[in-house]
C-alpha cells in the first residue's frame, strides 16, 4: 500500500502541476510554493514526531507494559498541544516579517496574500500537531493499509478541489485553504480509526518524568534535524524569492517537484520498518541483523531509485518541456543536480529509523543544522554567480557532505553498522545497470528520432524499463530478491 500511495503521488503531481499552472499563472504558483516551503516544515516535523511516539509506544507494548504505553500517548498529546501553540505564534510572527522581507521583490497584493496564507498555516499547525498521536498509534499497530489509504483518499481529492476553486478565484490562497480542509478530513478519519477500531485511547497516569524527558528530548532533536532538512529543500526558494521574484521561485519549484516526488521512494522504507527495527534493537538481536536488514532494504531502494534517476537524466529535458513548458527548461538542471547526491540519502533512509531506535538522533540533528547554515551561505553566493541553478549546486554539495560522507562514517564508527558490506551489496547492482543506462542515453540522443513528443517518450521509457528489468533479473538479483519477486508474481497470478 505504501508503494501504491507513492506511485499515486507521482501520477497526481504529473497531472496536477501543469493544470494548476494554467489556472493560477506563474506568479501565483511561485507565491504558493513560497508559502508551501513553510508548510513543508510543519508536515515533515509532524511525520517524524509521530515516528518518535511510535518508537516509545512500541517499546512498552513489546515489554507488556500497556499502562506506560498508554501514558506515552497521553503525555505526547500534552507536549504537542504546547508545540502547536508555539507554531501558531511563529506563523503570526512570519506573517509580519514577510511584509518586510519581500516588500521589494513582491507586489503589495502578493505580500498581503502571503500574510493571509501564513495565518491559514497557523490554523493548520493546530490540526497537524494534534493528530500526531493518532498517526503514531496506527503506525505502531502496523495498520499501514488504512494509514496510506486515508492519505491516498485526501491525495486524490485535494487536487480536484484545488482546480475547481482555482478556476474561479485564480489565486494561491484557495490552494492553501483546500490543504487545510484536507488535513482536517484526514485527521478526523485517523482519529476515529485509532479510537474506535484499534481502541487506542491516551490514558493519563500522571506525569512520568522519564517518558516526558525522553519524548521532549527526542522532539527537540527531531525538530532540529527536520528544520535542517527543510532548509536543504525549501530555503532555496525563500532566498530566490528575496533576490529575484515569484516567477523565479516558480521555475525552481518545478524542479523541486521532481526531486520531491523522487524523495517519496526512499521514505516508504523508513516508516514501514520502524516497528521491526524497534523490536530487533530491543530484543538484542545484535548489530549484525540490523546491518543485514539495512543492506537488504538499501539494495531494493537502489533498484527503484537508480531506475528513476537514470530515466530522468536521459528523458528529463524532453519531459520538462512537455510537462511544464519550454519556459521551465532550466528546472531540469535544478532537479538533476540535486537528485544525483540525493540518491545516497534515499537508499539509506532506513538509517534514520535506526538512529531513532538507538536514541542517536541528536547527532543527525546537530550535523544537519550546521550543514544547513553552510547551505544558506553558499546558496546566496552561488545565486549571484550562477543564477537559480547555483542554489541547486549548493544544496547538492551540502547533501553529499552530510549524507555521503559524515552519516556513513557515523553509521560505521558510532552505531557499529557494517557499511563496507552495505556498499559492497549496493554497488554490485550498479555493474549490470550502468551499461544499460549508457546505451539507452546514446540511443535516445544520438539516433535520429523525434523529440518532445509523448509517443516517443513513452515508447523509449518502456524499452528502458524492459532492458533494466532484464539486467536486474539476469545479473543483479540475489537469491533473496529472486524469491521475493517470484512470490510477488505468484501472488498476482503470474508464473508458477
Amino acid at each position: 500500500m505504501s508503494y501504491v500511495y507513492t506511485a499515486a503521488q507521482a501520477i497526481v503531481q504529473l497531472i496536477y502541476v501543469p493544470l494548476l499552472l494554467s489556472c493560477i499563472g506563474q506568479d501565483e504558483y511561485g507565491l504558493y510554493q513560497l508559502v508551501g516551503s513553510i508548510i513543508s516544515y510543519l508536515v515533515s516535523i509532524n511525520g517524524v514526531l509521530s515516528s518518535g511516539v511510535s518508537r516509545y509506544y512500541c517499546v512498552y507494548r513489546a515489554e507488556g507494559d500497556h499502562e506506560r504505553a498508554d501514558n506515552v500517548l497521553a503525555i505526547s498529546t500534552r507536549i504537542y498541544w504546547f508545540m502547536s501553540v508555539v507554531a501558531v505564534v511563529a506563523c503570526a510572527a512570519l506573517a509580519v516579517v514577510a511584509g518586510q522581507v519581500y516588500g521589494n521583490s513582491f507586489t503589495p497584493e502578493q505580500v498581503f496574500e502571503c500574510q493571509i496564507m501564513l495565518m491559514v498555516l497557523g490554523v493548520n499547525s493546530i490540526i497537524t500537531m494534534h493528530n500526531t498521536v493518532s498517526i503514531a498509534a496506527i503506525t505502531a499497530h502496523e495498520r499501514f493499509v488504512f494509514l496510506k489509504g486515508s492519505q491516498l483518499a485526501t491525495l486524490l481529492l485535494q487536487p480536484i478541489l484545488v482546480l475547481a476553486l482555482a478556476s474561479v478565484f485564480h489565486n494561491a490562497l484557495c490552494v492553501t485553504v483546500v490543504i487545510l480542509l484536507m488535513n482536517l478530513l484526514a485527521a478526523v478519519l485517523q482519529k476515529w480509526y485509532s479510537a474506535t477500531v484499534l481502541n487506542v485511547r491516551p490514558r493519563y497516569k500522571g506525569w512520568d518524568r522519564s517518558i516526558a524527558r525522553a519524548l521532549f528530548g527526542f522532539s527537540v532533536a527531531v525538530v532540529l534535524a527536520t528544520v535542517a532538512d527543510q532548509i536543504f529543500w525549501k530555503t532555496d526558494q525563500l532566498i530566490i524569492g528575496y533576490v529575484y521574484n515569484a516567477s523565479a521561485v516558480a521555475v525552481y519549484s518545478i524542479g523541486s517537484q521532481v526531486y520531491m516526488s523522487y524523495m517519496q521512494l526512499g521514505l516508504v522504507a523508513s516508516s514501514v520498518f520502524l516497528p521491526k527495527v524497534s523490536l530487533l534493537w530491543k530484543d538484542g538481536a545484535g548489530v549484525r541483523e540490523v546491518s543485514d536488514l539495512f543492506a537488504r532494504v538499501g539494495r531494493i531502494a537502489f533498484m527503484v531509485c537508480f531506475f528513476v534517476l537514470g530515466g530522468f537524466l536521459v528523458l528529463g529535458p524532453d519531459f520538462m518541456t512537455m510537462w511544464a513548458g519550454p519556459q521551465y527548461a532550466e528546472a531540469y538542471l535544478i532537479a538533476a543536480v540535486i537528485m544525483v547526491p540525493f540518491t545516497i540519502d534515499l537508499i539509506q533512509n532506513l538509517g534514520i529509523t535506526i538512529l531513532m531506535v538507538a536514541d542517536k538522533y541528536y547527532f543527525r540533528g546537530a550535523m544537519y543544522f550546521v550543514l544547513a547554515i553552510f547551505n544558506v551561505v553558499t546558496t546566496i553566493i552561488l545565486l549571484q554567480l550562477l543564477g537559480i541553478v547555483g542554489a541547486a549546486i549548493s544544496t547538492a554539495v551540502a547533501m553529499f557532505i552530510g549524507n555521503g560522507l559524515i552519516m556513513n562514517w557515523y553509521y560505521s564508527k558510532k552505531l557499529g553498522l557494517n557499511m563496507r558490506q552495505y556498499w559492497s551489496q549496493v554497488l554490485r547492482l550498479l555493474l549490470p545497470l550502468l551499461p544499460v543506462l549508457v546505451v539507452f542515453a546514446w540511443a535516445y540522443w544520438a539516433l535520429p528520432i523525434p523529440h518532445c513528443t509523448w509517443g516517443v517518450f513513452i515508447f523509449a521509457g518502456i524499452l528502458y524499463l524492459i532492458a533494466y528489468c532484464f539486467a536486474l533479473w539476469k545479473f543483479g538479483f540475489n537469491s533473496y530478491e529472486r524469491a521475493l519477486v517470484g512470490g510477488l508474481l505468484r501472488r498476482i497470478g503470474v508464473g508458477k
